[in-house]
């Protein structure tokens, strides 16, 4: 949960970037920016982006401490991109809606 507490921050400081250089409609924008940082270091992290020749001699290769501490990585990568998904999605259908 500590993750997902840290993904809310970076949320309500992308809510005051966005109202203190542009406007509220911006909000949506900026928060799902933040989002799309954290889930490509996720991809990046989890290794999608490469090839499954890759993915085998790196899978051969790292250790069981290593492989553990990559989806840690990725997982709390994950967990810090879902919030700012979330808000931006509350504030799209709000600013469209409202």
């Amino acid at each position: 949960m500590k993750y997902v507490s840290i993904g809310f921050i970076f949320s309500l400081v992308g809510i005051i970037v966005s109202l203190v250089f542009w406007d509220i409609h911006m909000i949506p924008v900026i928060t799902s920016s933040i989002g799309v940082v954290f889930l490509v270091a996720t991809l990046i992290f989890s290794g999608t982006l490469v090839s499954g020749d890759r993915i085998r001699a790196n899978y051969a290769t790292e250790s069981e401490e290593d492989r553990k501490s990559r989806y840690k990585m990725f997982t709390n990568s994950l967990l810090l991109a879902i919030p700012n998904f979330i808000v931006s999605i509350v504030f799209s259908f709000l600013l469209n809606n409202g």
